[in-house]
């Protein structure tokens, strides 16, 4: 398995293992990244590309496009949106009356908030899931050859077992070529 493709290349197809692989390594880096103030910010963004080439090339094996990708990035702005009224809204009617900080209201929009973000959170596990238990395609695809197993997992394919070459008894083959008799 080769890291610089599995991460940065967008081209061709992985298997279910390098995926895996893959997901868990942007996780790790993801979690690194937010103690990282103002780099970690920037290293999140990159981790964005390298997500684009680990989920894409699984998407490929299973011979879909990588533009799937983009449908939960949609969902989470959509969603990341909806919370952000919703906790301006939230505090807008703690703050308005009179005079004193509402925070029933706070608190209530907060929690609104609270499920629209945890949904975004659902959605992406559902399709990291989605797309990892995905079979990909037994033959050729547009994307390119399937993955092999053994080349996955680092090693080259296994050789296909060949028959040894029949030998004709009347050429002189071996003895338990020949027949009894």
């Amino acid at each position: 398995m080769n890291i610089g493709h599995l991460l940065f290349s967008p081209n061709g197809r992985i298997g279910q293992q390098e995926y895996w692989i893959g997901v868990l390594i942007i996780i790790a880096a993801n979690i690194v990244a937010n103690f990282i103030p103002i780099l970690g910010f920037i290293v999140s963004l990159g981790l964005i590309y390298v997500g684009v080439c680990v989920y894409g090339k699984r998407l490929h094996d299973t011979g879909r496009t990588a533009w799937i990708h983009a449908v939960p990035w949609a969902v989470s702005i959509v969603l990341g949106i909806i919370g952000m009224i919703m906790v301006g809204g939230a505090v807008f009617a703690a703050m308005s009356g009179s005079g004193e900080v509402d925070m029933a209201a706070m608190m209530a929009g907060s929690s609104g908030a609270f499920l629209v973000f945890s949904l975004s959170f659902l959605v992406w596990i559902a399709y990291t899931i989605w797309v990892g238990v995905l079979k990909g395609d037994a033959g050729a695809n547009q994307y390119g050859e399937p993955v092999l197993a053994g080349a996955a997992a680092g090693g080259a394919a296994p050789a296909q077992p060949s028959a040894p070459p029949a030998s004709d008894p009347a050429e002189g083959g071996s003895d338990e070529d020949k027949p009894q008799g």
